[in-house]
């Protein structure tokens, strides 16, 4: 029998006069909207517990104003995750803006929900960032915290209890869009506040975890940036003239196998000369050649992930996206595509090209295909994380940008691979790079551990299956900053 009928009776209780759309009465949602609704626990819609909003129109917010220097941060939908910001691509607008939108503004604490396309993304604003606006597609929550602990909130929400009536509600055919009166009747257990802080510290505690994390990368990268004497846009000559220069000559000695123009930009022949004044590695000294993985042949019965380079982003594996599974038998046949705990995974096509990250144990087992490479690390160096940072660099997206051939879709080749360029460091200083950097690994993993069990922990209360009175009793704990050892180790 299959598990998606194309055909369900629907209860006459559960119709909605404004609602008639098949897609509404899936299956899969009127089961868990029965379950909701017989759990025995208090629910409170979500226009009860908090102040619900959506940005200004796009008259309001012209892309034009989006690049303000040291602007106020203002969310998009590509920038709301899964509890966390996406921060890598922040648009920023005048401080004069935002306070005209202020009715829109978010703080610390307050959740954002994607509204168009990605329904059902939430992000809960961090500590780190004081004040921020949202567009149109983003509807802002201002949690009422007599009424409900927020980062409760933003679990019940990621859970599948409240996903699903997130997803349920979209309209539209090729981008599904949420209305904020429906968000607004967004069904919500709120249960003792026990235990609503018992699930809700285990949130704050990922936020702390993903918080340090990012704070020990960050270290970690101005750290490698002043071992290098890299200045903010790289090299005191790159920041000259070259970057500028439309016309140049170029010696015949310094041709290689490359005849086409772009690879000889006057910016890289600038980093060229930075890098033949001082002592350097060779990327070969450090690494084996890379080792693509295969296409995959994916299998409704397989149980390990396959991932792409969607997956793949500097530093972070997210072997929990992946969709694509493949089976033990055809994993055993493809050993190329099988990763190990301690090599590089880098994508060699793209874009994006370039990002890297440290294969842990906990990514295992996992598969890639042939846009991700496998990069082991040669027996004499053993600072993985470090080789992840030196590539992740400014450095090493530069040298990954020159050396990528093609027109439409550019690819990265084993040979010009190992011939990147990186100036030697001392023991100590690689020693405490790899430390910070893989301890920001590790925290990240933790944060999202906590994510998937105080997600867990918000379903087994609705399906009866927490243990409420050992909670509300003390019994049962909470983990804490002392439970994590990159936390302690730092002091943070």
């Amino acid at each position: 029998m299959t598990t998606t009928p194309s055909a369900v009776w629907v209860n006459p209780a559960q119709l909605r006069p404004s609602r008639l759309a098949a897609e509404f009465y899936r299956q899969e949602y009127t089961e868990l909207e029965d379950q909701l609704d017989h759990s025995g626990h208090k629910l409170v819609v979500l226009g009860k517990l908090g102040r619900l909003f959506t940005g200004p129109f796009g008259s309001k917010l012209p892309a034009s104003l989006y690049d303000t220097p040291n602007g106020v941060p203002l969310l998009r939908v590509q920038n709301i995750g899964e509890l966390f910001l996406n921060e890598t691509d922040l648009a920023r607008i005048p401080l004069e803006v935002h306070e005209d939108i202020h009715r829109s503004k978010l703080e610390p604490g307050d959740l954002a929900l994607a509204k168009a396309g990605r329904l059902g993304a939430l992000s809960k604003i961090p500590d780190h960032i004081q004040e921020c606006n949202i567009t149109q597609h983003i509807i802002g929550v201002k949690v009422l915290a007599d009424k409900v602990r927020g980062s409760y909130l933003a679990a019940f929400f990621l859970s599948r209890f409240g996903s699903f009536q997130l997803k349920r509600q979209g309209i539209g055919t090729l981008i599904k869009y949420l209305g904020i009166e429906e968000t607004r009747a967004a069904k919500v257990v709120v249960p003792e506040r026990g235990v609503q802080d018992y699930i809700g510290a285990k949130v704050e505690l990922a936020e702390r975890c993903r918080s340090h994390s990012a704070k020990l990368r960050s270290r970690a990268m101005e750290l490698l940036a002043q071992s290098w004497a890299w200045g903010n846009r790289g090299p005191a000559e790159l920041q000259g003239k070259a970057t500028s220069q439309v016309a140049h000559t170029v010696k015949p000695r310094i041709f290689e196998d490359r005849l086409d123009p772009e690879f000889y930009r006057p910016s890289f022949l600038a980093v060229d000369r930075w890098l033949d004044g001082q002592p350097c590695w060779r990327l070969s000294e450090l690494v084996e050649a890379p080792v693509k993985g295969v296409q995959p042949s994916y299998d409704a019965d397989g149980t390990v992930p396959a991932l792409t380079v969607t997956h793949v982003d500097p530093f972070v594996l997210d072997r929990n996206g992946a969709s694509g599974l493949v089976t033990d038998a055809w994993l055993s046949r493809n050993a190329r595509a099988r990763i190990e705990a301690g090599e590089l995974l880098y994508t060699v096509t793209g874009p994006p090209l370039g990002e890297t990250v440290v294969v842990e144990e906990f990514h295992l087992p996992a598969a890639v295909n042939s846009h991700v490479a496998r990069v082991a690390l040669r027996p004499q160096f053993k600072f993985p994380h470090l080789v992840a940072g030196m590539l992740n660099s400014p450095l090493g997206q530069l040298q990954t940008t020159r050396y990528s051939k093609g027109i439409r879709q550019k690819e990265l080749y084993s040979v010009d691979f190992v011939r990147f360029r990186f100036p030697k460091l001392s023991s100590q200083a690689c020693t405490r790079l790899e430390r910070d950097l893989a301890a920001s690994c590790r925290l990240v993993e933790e944060a999202r551990v906590l994510m998937e069990q105080a997600k867990a922990d918000v379903e087994a209360l609705i399906d009866g299956t927490l243990d409420v009175e050992a909670i509300l009793a003390g019994t049962l704990k909470v983990p804490t900053a002392d439970d994590i050892p990159e936390l302690v180790e730092d002091g943070a």
